[in-house]
């Protein structure tokens, strides 16, 4: 069992899940539609069941082909529906609580960004530059997680990326050892590939649980739709 494949996981009203071995040369539940669902109208329909909200304008989704997705039942949800224009609804808890479908977005160049990556054990790793406060910056080599909710780093980079003096909102996180300490804090600038991404959500955990890895979780891929050729070891992001 490698380090990585130790960390079992974190409670769920943290959202901050880490999955066992972040296998991604292999597809997991995540990665597929469910099954019977081989088209995006069913897809959007079976997560409507799953998460017990009302969608409206189903009916404005005909022939498209179904999508691979990846995450939490919402970010599911906004990569589906990320070809169109539509209104998400919450509620006083910020969950999805109604989704109304408008039109089809008129075609456009879909802008894209290809990740060269390497392979670490089971892993794809991809060269990340990161600055907490737009001054000090670290560039490192991150696991792809797309079960991860937040990149994770370790502790000791707190400093290292200019977030000394930052508020953190201390978090529970649960291991195959026990419960640990968790950091949650925001990046102010994550570079990759030459794209900017601001205002990134990260959680900091103990070093020796991570072993010099670093995690890059949805705070950053959620906001693409996420294409990974394993055959080749490219990712690829589309900008929604």
């Amino acid at each position: 069992m490698t380090t990585i494949d130790y960390l079992v996981g974190v409670s769920k009203t943290l959202r901050l899940l880490f999955i066992p071995g972040l296998m991604l040369m292999a597809l997991s539940a995540h990665a597929q539609a469910p099954e019977g669902t081989d088209d995006l109208f069913g897809q959007i329909q079976a997560l409507q069941s799953r998460m017990h909200i009302e969608i409206t304008g189903l009916e404005r989704i005909q022939n498209e082909a179904a999508i691979t997705t990846r995450g939490s039942m919402e970010q599911q949800l906004e990569l589906l529906l990320a070809p169109f224009n539509h209104i998400i609804s919450r509620n006083t808890k910020g969950q999805v609580e109604r989704v109304v479908i408008i039109n089809k977005k008129q075609k456009q160049e879909i802008e894209r960004i290809v990740l060269p990556t390497r392979l670490q054990g089971n892993h794809l790793t991809v060269s990340v530059s990161l600055s907490g406060d737009g001054r000090l910056w670290q560039t490192l080599d991150m696991i792809i997680d797309t079960g991860a909710d937040l990149v994770v780093l370790p502790e000791s980079m707190i400093a290292r990326l200019g977030l000394s003096d930052s508020t953190f909102t201390e978090h529970k996180m649960q291991t195959a050892n026990g419960m640990t300490e968790a950091k949650v804090g925001v990046l102010q600038e994550l570079r990759i590939a030459g794209e900017t991404v601001a205002h990134v959500e990260a959680a900091f955990i103990a070093d020796k649980l991570l072993a010099g890895n670093s995690l890059l979780g949805m705070s950053v891929l959620g906001r693409y739709q996420l294409n990974i050729d394993d055959k080749s070891r490219l990712i690829t992001l589309f900008k929604k």
